[in-house]
């Protein structure tokens, strides 16, 4: 089963929320995390539980299922490639990579990840002059007026 942007959002946070804190994630946590209504978030956790993602006993913490820490885990690794990407080798500060990463993370291909992660690895293997000559490539603000007019990542729906 394959899952939607806002599901993938879902299991990522409460995965990372569950390396920070180790013993589980509330409802509450999520909902202030996500910008949710309480309802909105526990029908989606539901929806995970049901789906064999996650673990949500009545009342209690909700954690990861072996099958959601794997998940997670994908997810996460883009997010960061991304983030690594966008920062690292195209110099864009790093809370603008952040939200561009929550929105780019979803769209990959398996091999379009891999080949990011790749390239990523091979960029970091290179030796610092020309790393610089890469980054003062992609950096030259000669080119970025004709992107002025497209709307601010932020606005476009990241969850985070």
């Amino acid at each position: 089963m394959d899952l939607t942007s806002t599901q993938e959002d879902y299991v990522e946070l409460v995965y990372r929320m569950m390396v920070d804190q180790s013993d589980g994630v509330r409802v509450s946590d999520l909902a202030e995390q996500l910008g949710c209504r309480m309802p909105t978030v526990t029908r989606t956790v539901q929806y995970l539980t049901e789906h064999g993602y996650m673990e949500h006993p009545h009342r209690k913490l909700i954690t990861l299922t072996e099958k959601g820490v794997t998940v997670a885990k994908e997810i996460v690794h883009r997010h960061d490639d991304v983030v690594d990407f966008m920062h690292v080798v195209l110099g864009v500060p790093l809370d603008e990579a952040e939200r561009d990463a929550c929105v780019l993370e979803h769209g990959f291909s398996r091999l379009g990840a891999e080949r990011l992660h790749r390239f990523l690895v091979y960029v970091d293997q290179l030796p610092l002059a020309e790393r610089r000559k890469l980054q003062a490539f992609v950096q030259n603000d000669e080119w970025t007026d004709s992107y002025y007019c497209l709307k601010r990542s932020s606005e476009s729906g990241a969850r985070y």
